[in-house]
């Protein structure tokens, strides 16, 4: 009769006997020894021989790992194989050549790469060598269910908790490639319960956003270059792609906040959503473009004034309604997208998390770091936003 997982957790040796064996059937059983520990074994007939082979122990491989593994067995002394000497083999192969986690994994993607775009391929390279570098060192056969749990706990301490499932499927990918190659005999990612391993991710509210260079492409071209409909609310979105602020915090942007000489606009924390100053970097165009906006509306405190009381700032929804009236309607793009359409990117294209988040104003540190450094990354981020900035240039000039 069949072993169940329960069974096999409770199952001890009497204090009489040095050890015993528990059939789950098919050759496969465990043996439970006084001191404690128990083993795995499959018994088989092999050339008129009968002979039995070790599968593991457990814990770390369970009764369904087991049945897998006995079953593989099955599948090659079904081919004439004796799966001992097969074992051997691979062993041997395995010393000649590198099979930590990182080594395989990245012959695994070298097989990939080429039906991915580069963005792509780089990302997923990425997910590999940084993100999964807590068990890149350890041979393939030796990762675990645990290492893999502290690895997700790690990603999610590191405050990127929306990595851990993509990791995660690039590890169970990963695998699948080791197992066709016979660098191991178990997949220790397959049927993880991520959901109960990490805490809930919050709730947010998913915004329109554009997020790929095909799309982008021609959305900048329009913002740029239709000057159709009132003069601040075509500045302020062409503004907005570049300065991955809120809608809000575009609209009552004021001059006071603007440095020209340092490149940076210095927003009170009375005025951002998280109750803290922010510091944007300026790109060569985007300080151009303000300059040009000076000189038609220097006369308001704010940099996009309300055409009937300049005492106040453009209105709610104009963003919102000029992109309707490009032809985005609300299920394809946002004002508030743009934000999003940037992270996407620029994450794809290799800048560090924390210095997008720090510069989409997001929590990112301790909270000592963030109270006593306001310039985090500042450095990182000029270098950023100017690349950010001539990347759109070239997706015009790619675009017209």
């Amino acid at each position: 009769m069949p072993l169940t997982a329960s069974q096999v957790k409770s199952l001890k040796c009497p204090e009489d006997r040095s050890q015993i064996k528990k059939s789950d059937g098919n050759g496969l059983f465990l043996l439970v020894k006084n001191n404690g520990s128990k083993l795995w074994r499959f018994r088989y007939k092999y050339a008129l021989k009968h002979q039995e082979m070790a599968l593991g122990k457990y814990p770390l491989i369970g009764l369904a790992d087991a049945r897998i593994a006995a079953e593989q067995a099955r599948i090659l002394l079904s081919q004439g194989i004796n799966p001992m000497a097969e074992r051997q083999e691979r062993k041997k192969k395995n010393s000649a050549e590198d099979t930590t986690f990182k080594a395989v994994a990245m012959k695994w993607w070298e097989q990939q790469r080429e039906s991915w775009t580069t963005d792509s391929a780089n990302r997923v390279k990425r997910w590999i060598t940084v993100d999964s570098k807590e068990i890149g060192e350890i041979a393939i056969d030796e990762v675990d269910a645990g290492h893999i749990t502290e690895l997700m706990l790690s990603i999610e301490a590191k405050g990127t908790p929306k990595k851990a499932p993509n990791v995660l499927s690039t590890i169970n990918r990963v695998y699948g490639y080791a197992l066709a190659h016979r660098l191991t005999r178990h997949n220790p990612a397959q049927g993880l319960p991520l959901r109960d391993i990490l805490k809930p991710l919050p709730k947010t509210q998913n915004r329109a956003a554009i997020i790929t260079p095909e799309q982008l492409a021609p959305l900048i071209v329009a913002i740029d270059t239709d000057e159709s409909g009132n003069y601040c609310t075509v500045e302020a979105l062409k503004l907005i792609p570049r300065l991955f602020l809120r809608p809000k915090e575009i609209r009552f942007l004021q001059w006071s906040y603007i440095d020209f000489d340092e490149k940076l606009i210095r927003i009170p924390a009375e005025d951002m959503k998280r109750g803290r100053e922010h510091l944007v970097p300026l790109a060569t165009q985007v300080i151009e473009q303000l300059k040009k906006i000076r000189s038609i509306t220097g006369y308001s405190k704010f940099v996009f004034p309300n055409d009937r009381d300049h005492t106040k700032p453009i209105s709610k929804n104009v963003m919102t309604n000029r992109l309707r009236s490009l032809g985005y309607p609300a299920d394809i793009m946002s004002a508030h997208g743009f934000r999003s359409t940037a992270s996407t990117l620029l994450h794809e294209k290799g800048w560090e998390h924390d210095v997008i988040e720090t510069q989409l104003a997001h929590l990112t540190g301790s909270a000592t770091s963030r109270a006593y450094n306001r310039s985090m990354y500042l450095r990182e981020r000029r270098k950023m936003m100017q690349s950010w900035a001539d990347y759109l240039e070239d997706l015009k000039g790619y675009q017209l």
